[in-house]
C-alpha cells in the first residue's frame, strides 16, 4: 500500500514538473500520451512492404505510416539530437505496428558512422531498439558494423541510394556468430526511403543463418 502510494505521489510530481505536452501541437494532456487525439487522428496507417534480399528471401518491413507530420517532426528532431522524440517513436512503434504480435529473438539497430554519432550524442535507431526491447524482453544485439560514413540518402536521387551504402556495413567481429543462427531477427531504423540500408544490413544478416529478418521502422517514403 505505501509503495502504490509513492508511486501515486511520484507520478503526480512528474506531471506537476513536467507536464505532458503532444509533440506535434504541443498541447498540455491530461495523460502521459505523445500526442493528443486529434494528431494520433493523423496518423494514416500504412501497409506493410517486402525488400526482396535473394531469390527465396524477402524481409517484410512494418511501419506506422508515411513521412508526414506528426511523425515527421520526431524523425526530423534528430537534427537538435532531441532523444526523448526518438524513444517516443519507439514507444508508437510498439502501439501502432503488428511488432508486439511478432515473434522475434534479437532486435538489431542500423549504425551510425561514429562521426555523426559524436555529433548527435546517440543513434536514434538504437534508442528507438531500447524502447522495443524494453516492451518485447527481447535484446538489443549490435550485430552490424558502419564502415564507412555515407551522404544522407534524403539528399540523392532514388537511383544512386543503393550504391551509396554498398559495402557500408559489415558484421561485428565480436560476436559468436552460432549464437544467432536458426534465430528470428528484427531490424530497426526511424525512416526507410528506397530500402538500400535494410536490404544491404539484411543482406549481411542472412550470413548468420537466421530463421527470418523482418523489419520496423516509424515511416517510410515507399
Amino acid at each position: 500500500m505505501v509503495h502504490k502510494t509513492i508511486k501515486m505521489v511520484w507520478g503526480w510530481l512528474l506531471w506537476v514538473v513536467c507536464p505532458p505536452f503532444c509533440v506535434h501541437c504541443k498541447i498540455l494532456l491530461n495523460e502521459n500520451l505523445i500526442v493528443c487525439t486529434s494528431c494520433r487522428n493523423k496518423i494514416k496507417p500504412i501497409v506493410s512492404t517486402h525488400l526482396v534480399i535473394t531469390a527465396k528471401t524477402s524481409v517484410t518491413v512494418f511501419a506506422i505510416s508515411g513521412y508526414y507530420d506528426p511523425l515527421k517532426s520526431l524523425i526530423l528532431a534528430k537534427i537538435q539530437s532531441n532523444r526523448l522524440a526518438s524513444r517516443q517513436l519507439g514507444e508508437l512503434i510498439w502501439q501502432m505496428t503488428p511488432l508486439s504480435n511478432l515473434e522475434f529473438d534479437y532486435i538489431v539497430p542500423i549504425p551510425l558512422h561514429w562521426t555523426r554519432y559524436a555529433y548527435r550524442g546517440y543513434n536514434q535507431a538504437e534508442e528507438i531498439a531500447r524502447v522495443l526491447a524494453q516492451k518485447s524482453g527481447k535484446p538489443v544485439v549490435p550485430l552490424l558494423k558502419r564502415n564507412r560514413k555515407t551522404v544522407f540518402q534524403s539528399s540523392l536521387p532514388f537511383e544512386k541510394r543503393g550504391d551509396n551504402v554498398a559495402r557500408a556495413f559489415s558484421l561485428n567481429s565480436k560476436i559468436i556468430r552460432a549464437d544467432y543462427e536458426g534465430k528470428r531477427c528484427v531490424l530497426v531504423d526511424d525512416l526507410m526511403t528506397t530500402g538500400s540500408t535494410l536490404k544491404g544490413a539484411a543482406r549481411l544478416i542472412m550470413r548468420l543463418n537466421p530463421a527470418s529478418i523482418d523489419a520496423v521502422v516509424a515511416c517510410r517514403t515507399s
